[in-house]
């Protein structure tokens, strides 16, 4: 029989595993995986988020430095095309009406330089959305900025549009086959100041409705000069009216005046008594100061009806030589400084 060994006395029980020292679970492992993976996928998030960022910084830098040197210099060309191709249009449309042609045939001989006006416009409207369309956001620097130079460039266009759209309404208020306004001057055509007066009248009323169209133009400096030519015209024809009536009062007053004779020399001749005389003698009194006040208004109505009509062609000649032209200096001082305000707002965001 053989005997089996047993435990020495050096022995001691059989020694259990440790748990803590046994392989993770299998779940532990795929969390541990999960978390791996997560680790891995933000990391490729965050870097696709930084390449996204520096890709659209670059793309708002590449389109900024559009909007300066391309958007901007067209907008700039553009407006140099307009006043020149406005003159053209205005030397073609005079020529043609000196030569003499009616306004619609002016118009007609002039439709070429017309045509090419209105291109010339329509192109700076044009390189003007596209300034707008370069940069959306209108409450930072260079919203601001684009939005300051709107109102500057879109005001020079309706200007120079209203420039050349009223022009053969201004050119033609003087005409005879226009608004006929020439009738205002009717001087020596009137035997008496009361028919200088219904003559005066009948000019003015189509004067003033061809003012009225004018005051309708985009044209500020049309507008000034169709208010102010309505109302040198209702001061002609009130001071008209003034000089008329105070000739009637004279011829009145001459009549007055031998009566008065009349009536002193018959006082006289029986032997008035003082108080009668004293009496005739205050009515004289009076008559000479309703005299002396017609005088002073026909003077002064007289004045101003002469100066009305010796100030009417400086008023006309000034809406060319001194509105338009100052309305234009305006522009051009003011739209190259908001074109350079924009460009340097633009210069701050691109180095940022």
């Amino acid at each position: 029989m053989t005997i089996e060994p047993g435990p020495t006395q050096h022995e001691g029980p059989a020694e259990q595993p440790n748990p803590s020292q046994q392989p993770a679970p299998r779940k532990r492992k795929l969390a541990l995986i999960l978390i791996s993976s997560v680790v891995v996928l933000l990391v490729i998030a965050a870097a696709a988020v930084v390449t996204v960022t520096q890709i659209s910084g670059q793309q708002r830098k590449e389109s900024l430095q559009l909007l300066k040197e391309g958007q901007l210099t067209a907008l700039v060309d553009s407006r140099a095309k307009l006043q020149p191709a406005a003159n053209e249009y205005l030397a073609a449309y005079k020529k043609a009406r000196n030569a003499p042609a009616s306004q619609e045939e002016a118009e007609k001989n002039s439709q070429k330089e017309r045509g090419e006006f209105q291109k010339a416009a329509d192109e700076a409207r044009s390189a003007l959305q596209k300034v707008q369309s370069a940069h959306e956001s209108r409450a930072d620097g260079i919203g601001v900025a684009i939005g300051q130079l709107e109102d500057s460039y879109e005001g020079f266009i309706d200007h120079m549009e209203g420039l050349v759209e009223s022009y053969p309404q201004f050119e033609g208020l003087f005409r005879a086959d226009g608004a006929g306004c020439n009738g205002l001057f009717v001087g020596s055509k009137a035997a008496t100041l009361r028919e200088r007066q219904t003559l005066l009248g009948q000019a003015a009323a189509p004067c003033r409705e061809a003012a009225d169209q004018l005051k309708q133009s985009k044209n500020v400096a049309y507008v000034e000069f169709a208010r102010t030519f309505d109302n040198r015209v209702g001061q002609l024809e009130s001071n008209a009216e003034v000089t008329a009536k105070s000739e009637e009062n004279y011829n009145e007053f001459v009549q007055l005046k031998d009566q008065l004779v009349q009536k002193t020399n018959e006082a006289t001749a029986r032997n008035a008594s003082d108080e009668e005389l004293l009496k005739i003698a205050d009515e004289a009194k009076a008559l000479n100061t309703r005299i002396k006040n017609n005088r002073s208004e026909f003077d002064f109505a007289a004045k101003r009806y002469l100066s009305g009509v010796k100030d009417m062609p400086v008023l006309v000649e000034e809406v060319f030589s001194k509105k338009i032209a100052a309305e234009i200096k305006s522009y051009d001082a003011v739209i190259p400084l908001r074109v350079q305000i924009l460009k340097d707002a633009v210069d701050v965001e691109l180095v940022e």
